[in-house]
């Protein structure tokens, strides 16, 4: 089989095994460069049969020389990777010459953190005498109170919320659900909101929905997230997801321990867990260099 032909039908493929429509757009996108890569470098695309692993790392350095970015690299191998594989498993090629593709290692910055104070004064000052700003209001106390990533929280439905129990019910990443304390601050703002939240004439039982009844769009999400840490200094992400590194940051600099942490943010291995920690020590060092008289 042609590698044009194999890509478009491991595309289906995925297509039909519901991955993410992100994936698919990341999948997509480095196959295509794989498809330059040939064209240009070996004139022409070749049957997957003829692809060998050397010609694989050959493509990874076109890319270096390309400009990419070390993450971007690896998610094109981890898209190569999938894309052989799946042909191996269908009969399209009797090797899988990207089994042994190693991605290059990606840097690892500090992720942004707001400090508590400042995050805890933004989020104290939020209106809330409409149905509009109390339904603001809930989402970003229970991102930052629940450490949720965006398309958790609106995906959440009625049933996962747990009031007796002061917990929520969240679906994460590959199907897992796990339960997630609720704060006090977070659970009164979300019940304010709750008290409004038939005027939004909802549509389904999504527990955020948005101005025309429907599901809460996670672009909506993002932009108040930015309209609210958008002005503030020294931070290099300005994303949803600072109030999810702030969450657990905070919690560590507090005393909790790591693997509570790893299982109220939802994380698969303790290592993407402990990127934290290192912020926390940082945290220690301002301290330090504050408070001690010989620190400097």
């Amino acid at each position: 089989m042609q590698l044009e032909d194999a890509i478009a039908q491991s595309l289906q493929e995925y297509r039909r095994r519901g991955y993410a429509p992100a994936t698919l757009r990341s999948y997509a996108y480095a196959l295509e460069l794989l498809r330059e890569y040939f064209r240009q470098e070996w004139n022409g695309e070749p049957a997957l049969e003829a692809i060998q692993l050397g010609q694989l790392r050959q493509f990874l350095g076109w890319l270096h020389d390309r400009g990419l970015h070390r993450r971007s690299m690896q998610m094109v191998v981890a898209a190569v990777r999938s894309f052989f594989r799946l042909a191996r498993q269908q009969g399209w090629c009797q090797e899988n010459p990207a089994r042994l593709l190693s991605a290059p290692k990606a840097d690892k910055p500090l992720v942004s953190v707001v400090p508590q104070q400042t995050l805890g004064q933004m989020l104290d000052a939020l209106p809330r005498r409409t149905p509009q700003e109390r339904l603001r209001r809930a989402v970003l106390e229970l991102l930052y109170g629940c450490g949720l990533r965006v398309g958790e929280l609106v995906r959440l439905r009625l049933r996962d919320l747990l009031r007796e129990r002061e917990l929520l019910r969240v679906h994460g990443k590959g199907g897992k659900e796990r339960l997630v304390p609720i704060g006090r601050v977070a659970l009164e703002a979300l019940e304010q909101y709750l008290q409004v939240r038939e005027q939004f004439r909802p549509r389904g039982d999504w527990l955020f929905v948005g101005v025309r009844g429907g599901q809460l769009q996670p672009s909506v999400v993002y932009r108040w997230v930015r309209s609210q840490i958008g002005t503030l200094p020294h931070l290099t992400q300005r994303g949803a997801h600072v109030l999810r590194h702030s969450m657990a940051t905070h919690l560590l600099e507090r005393g909790a321990e790591l693997p509570a942490v790893q299982q109220l943010l939802g994380h698969a291995s303790l290592a993407t867990t402990e990127r934290y920690t290192h912020v926390s020590v940082e945290h220690l060092k301002r301290v330090y260099r504050q408070a001690h008289p010989k620190a400097e």
